[in-house]
């Protein structure tokens, strides 16, 4: 159902029926009429004799309540979190008590871009959330869409605005990352057995930050030095979650000298009182927090003096150091950090550059 102007002053409607019995769905259009109200009236008396009973229209908030009832079903916790507060400060705010199928891709199209100029009350937002805000107000009108309470969608021709004086920065893991040398000058720095344990935890087995924190001893197996990845901490919902994607689901072999020194951390608390295998790896009965994780890496790399890189950085310096050795696979490495080998190669094109520059200097020696 909309209707539109045409070029010579006068107001059409047009649309789609509902699907007949072979399950086909006809367009509908006329013209004609001197006023949007008119050709709404029309539009309206149109369906009525087609035997469509025309749906409630709905206001965008009431919408948003509609999309969240079954959400959790559909979208991880910590998305529908952020898709809350775009709603909250943003969304709702512009459009809420709008009927849905009175808001208009031009006004769409001046609203994101004014707040990619401007901001929302008195809030900034940058490139990346004011795509996703135009994302998250297309899935919601795409919800309607599918469940024949709008007619289209009119996000779908509004293009994100970007920056044209934006510097485009170097994939973060070009310099996110430690030579060995490095690593080994940092790791021996770091005077606390416990925090040393864990740091050369995450860069023997290249895991993402949630992945690490989420781990707990059921997911060891010491006999066959093994660990299974099934599962990750959420930095902004601080739930248990499935992993980041379908491939990072994975088991992985851990190195010999690992998994001595999960043996022994073993033995002593499994001496603890309720000890069983649901304790997470590195705490007990609750994780570490992600926050608290990157807090003690960022003091432990500022006494370092060492290069200043993330803890998500040993994850990159684990893949670097195994991509630099010519004899291991992109395939392993590739299944070792949950990529696929396109996205390994595409995160990591730094570091193919390099090996082709020693593969040249390898040949010259001829």
């Amino acid at each position: 159902m909309a209707q539109q102007k045409e070029s010579n002053g006068t107001w059409s409607f047009y649309g789609k029926l509902p699907k007949d019995e072979n399950g086909k769905r006809k367009n509908y259009k006329r013209r004609g009429f001197k006023s949007k109200k008119a050709a709404k009236l029309a539009e309206a008396e149109f369906l009525k004799q087609n035997n469509h009973i025309l749906p409630t229209r709905l206001k965008l908030n009431d919408l948003i309540v509609e999309y969240h009832k079954d959400a959790p079903n559909r979208i991880k916790l910590s998305t529908i979190k952020a898709y809350k507060r775009f709603e909250k400060y943003v969304i709702s705010p512009s459009f809420g008590n709008r009927y849905i199928d009175d808001i208009t891709t031009l006004e769409i199209t001046r609203w994101i871009n004014d707040i990619s100029q401007n901001g929302y009350n008195n809030r900034i937002y940058g490139e990346s959330s004011t795509r996703n805000i135009l994302l998250h107000l297309s899935g919601l009108f795409t919800y309607a869409v599918d469940r024949d309470w709008l007619q289209k969608n009119p996000c779908h021709k509004v293009k994100p605005p970007k920056d044209p004086n934006k510097v485009i920065k170097k994939q973060s893991c070009e310099e996110n990352f430690w030579e060995i040398e490095e690593y080994h000058k940092f790791i021996n720095t770091v005077e606390d057995e416990y925090k040393r344990d864990i740091y050369e935890f995450m860069f023997l087995t290249g895991l993402r930050i949630g992945e690490f924190c989420a781990l707990q001893w059921k997911d060891v197996d010491l006999i066959n030095n093994k660990l299974r990845i099934s599962k990750s901490l959420s930095a902004i919902t601080t739930r248990i979650t499935s992993p980041k994607t379908p491939r990072s689901n994975r088991t992985i072999q851990l190195p010999n000298r690992l998994v001595k020194k999960l043996k022994q951390r073993y033995i002593i608390v499994s001496q603890l009182e309720g000890f069983n295998d649901d304790y997470y790896l590195y705490k007990d009965q609750t994780y570490i927090s992600i926050a608290t994780l990157r807090r003690w890496f960022n003091e432990d790399v500022e006494k370092s003096g060492v290069k200043r890189i993330t803890v998500h950085g040993l994850r990159h310096s684990h893949a670097s150091y195994l991509l630099s050795n010519p004899m291991i696979s992109e395939l392993l490495i590739a299944d070792r950090l949950g990529h696929s080998v396109e996205m390994l190669r595409s995160t990591y094109a730094h570091i193919y550059e390099k090996s082709r520059k020693n593969l040249i200097e390898y040949i010259d020696q001829l």
